[in-house]
């Protein structure tokens, strides 16, 4: 097959005079150069193109001779930046691994994701967005402190801090002030939950395969996973600016088979729920031991570097990182007809 693999690369002027995790949900030239490698072990041909203001052109350009688009592409700007390239995909009516349009605007979108959640009675916590720094939590609610704060449509743990758990008004209005400032979007107030967290992540269409559960482990107070950078960029980051610690985690989780069961079967739900294609991860939190999981958000374009979630799960089942990526794209032919050798 010739395989676009459609991409958004961290450029070194990224990394200066703007919040270090504005990059976190971009690639690093390594990871691109690993997906890449992977697709052409598949005997695929491979061009790799950059999914920016010039891409429409290239894949214009490209159409007749690509049998499929390989997107990784999380967009540059726009609260519905993900679905960038599978409209252009459609509207030149060229094949795309991944999920649609709908849905990668949805998932980007921690309140409708939550509220289709809540529609399929699939457990998530309470939230209220706020547009304004002076818009007040509606009483009617009665959300319960400790709170936490988050960018309304980021993921890769953007915006998220040690200072993004709030127990008081006044830390919450400095909160929402500083994301609404320096992120230039509104904010999602949700109920922070204290247990347990999971990810999971899932392949596949029509019968999908849950690959082994993660648990995140945390450390020395913290409470919720932190952006830390790639190790390929770290020497182009301003000496200045402070990382984060990398958090810890454990594949398979050790847990017993009745919540290893219900953690399966409620990612399951959430992947159905928003229409999710081809692959997904599904970041999961208990509110106490003994307690039903409930779903934070769905990242249907996951990092997929090797030493990210989803690689380590696929590897923890068997799955070899060069296979993983040929099997995304296995899925994604398959539900166009395109013949596979």
């Amino acid at each position: 097959m010739r395989v676009a693999l459609l991409y958004n690369q961290i450029k070194r002027y990224m990394l200066i005079k703007s919040a270090l995790d504005k990059i976190a949900e971009l690639d690093s030239p390594e990871t691109i150069d690993y997906v890449r490698e992977a697709l052409m072990s598949g005997g695929n041909e491979v061009i790799l193109i950059e999914a920016d203001g010039n891409a429409y052109g290239k894949l214009k350009e490209e159409r007749r001779d690509t049998d499929i688009v390989f997107n990784i592409a999380e967009g540059l700007r726009g609260e519905s930046r993900e679905s960038y390239i599978p409209a252009i995909c459609d509207m030149l009516e060229i094949p795309y691994t991944g999920s649609g349009v709908l849905t990668l605007g949805l998932c980007l979108n921690k309140a409708r994701t939550k509220e289709i959640l809540r529609y399929y009675g699939i457990p998530t916590p309470d939230f209220q967005v706020l547009k304004s720094k002076d818009d007040k939590l509606d009483p009617g609610l009665e959300l319960k402190s400790p709170l936490i704060v988050k960018l309304l449509h980021e993921g890769s743990q953007m915006g998220l801090s040690r200072d993004s758990i709030v127990c008081s008004e006044e830390d919450l209005r400095d909160r929402v002030a500083y994301l609404m400032y320096e992120y230039g979007e509104p904010v999602i107030v949700e109920e922070f939950l204290d247990g347990r967290e999971f990810t999971v992540g899932i392949l596949g269409n029509e019968e999908p395969i849950v690959l082994p559960i993660i648990e995140t482990l945390f450390e020395d107070g913290q409470k919720t996973r932190l952006f830390t950078p790639d190790k390929p960029i770290l020497p182009f980051i301003p000496k200045d600016i402070v990382i984060n610690p990398e958090h810890r985690s454990v594949c398979p989780a050790d847990i017993d088979e009745d919540l290893k069961k219900e953690i399966e079967e409620t990612a399951l739900d959430a992947y159905r729920a928003l229409d999710c294609r081809d692959w997904c991860r599904i970041d999961l939190r208990l509110k106490r031991d003994g307690d039903i999981p409930n779903v934070l958000e769905l990242n249907p374009i996951a990092g997929i570097d090797p030493s990210y979630h989803l690689p380590k799960a696929a590897k923890a089942a068997g799955i070899s990182y060069e296979r993983l990526i040929n099997m995304i794209l296995e899925f994604g032919a398959k539900r166009y007809g395109l013949k596979w050798r």
